[in-house]
């Protein structure tokens, strides 16, 4: 058991999917309640299919369709746990999951706004007699907002309003500019900042996402087939890096094309010897990291060699001395 909204229930509807899928359950219950084809039973077979039997009424159809419109939008909801497939898809799916709390909270804001200005433009009585519609009037006002909120309303009305009524346009206008130049843009900025916090570890968000799928996967294979598809991996077998290595255990080897991951070093340093771990490990020849100063070396000396003579070059590396001599003793001579 476990405890949703401080309430005992059992444990696997402490997570969201699975509480959805119950109401999506009781959602297609009461669609089988009013299902036509149950109530039309006994017409004829016109209309059967065409739903115009004195059984099933307005009232039904109307409840049919909002429910049928719940069920779709609860069972679309439900396959969208296929996008951990992919990571691609998942990292998408929780970017739009966080955003979508910012839009329900701009949601929330607009339709505070709508119900201020509501009563505003319900205590408007005066004004509300020189405009001829009837959407301004009263608490009606509300529909008329929403649709301006939205851009739905005709401009055409909105020019009459303006005629008839300017104290009640420029309130019109107010909440225009709130709603646009503030939350919208506000709703943008949020986008942007939802992106920005999570364009970082958005990937690890959703491999977050796909282990808990997996592991709720998990949880309904028997121990008995587990172990079998376990057993078929051969973890406890080594895996060879290459001909005379045998590698580690715990792997999966697989073939790929020599030149699909080209490495220019080798990563895996190798030594000889015996394989007892309470030996020392070898020390790594110190000359290697000379090499470069080695070859540069042999190749000024072969070059002061072919330039000044075998005499000029001892083999101690004493090139610069011996180059100074020639010098020094060529400038006194110059000086006699």
């Amino acid at each position: 058991m476990g405890r949703s909204c401080g309430v005992r229930v059992p444990q696997y509807l402490t997570q969201c999917s699975q509480k959805l899928s119950l109401v999506l359950m009781f959602t297609l219950m009461l669609m089988l309640m009013v299902e036509p084809m149950i109530h039309c039973v006994g017409s004829t077979e016109e209309q059967v299919f065409k739903f115009e039997c004195e059984a099933w009424t307005d009232g039904m159809s109307l409840m049919y369709e909002i429910l049928s419109i719940a069920g779709i939008f609860m069972f679309c909801i439900l396959v969208l746990d296929v996008t951990s497939i992919s990571i691609t898809m998942s990292e998408y799916t929780v970017l739009c999951t966080h955003a979508l709390e910012q839009v329900m909270l701009c949601f929330m804001a607009l339709f505070t706004v709508v119900c201020t200005f509501t009563f505003a433009i319900a205590s408007m009585s005066r004004e509300a007699q020189h405009v001829s519609g009837e959407e301004w009037k009263g608490f009606s006002a509300t529909g008329s907002l929403i649709q301006v909120a939205f851009g739905l309303m005709d401009l055409e009305s909105m020019a009459v309003v303006a005629q008839e009524s300017p104290l009640l346009f420029i309130v019109i206008l107010l909440f225009t500019m709130i709603v646009y130049s503030f939350f919208f843009n506000l709703l943008v900025s949020q986008f942007c900042g939802v992106y920005m916090s999570l364009a970082s570890d958005i990937q690890g968000h959703a491999r977050l996402g796909r282990g808990q799928i997996i592991l709720e996967t998990l949880k309904t294979v028997r121990m008995a087939r587990w172990k079998r598809f376990m057993s078929s991996l051969a973890l406890d077998r080594r895996v060879d890096f290459g001909e005379g290595d045998i590698g580690l255990a715990g792997g999966i080897k697989a073939w790929e094309p020599a030149l699909l991951h080209a490495v220019s070093k080798d990563e895996i340093i190798r030594f000889g010897g015996q394989t007892d771990p309470s030996l020392p490990w070898p020390e790594k020849d110190a000359g290697d990291a000379n090499e470069m100063e080695r070859m540069i070396r042999g190749t000024i000396q072969r070059t002061l060699k072919s330039l000044l003579g075998k005499k000029g070059i001892n083999k101690s590396g004493g090139d610069d001395t011996t180059s100074s001599h020639h010098s020094s003793s060529h400038r006194s001579s110059l000086d006699e």
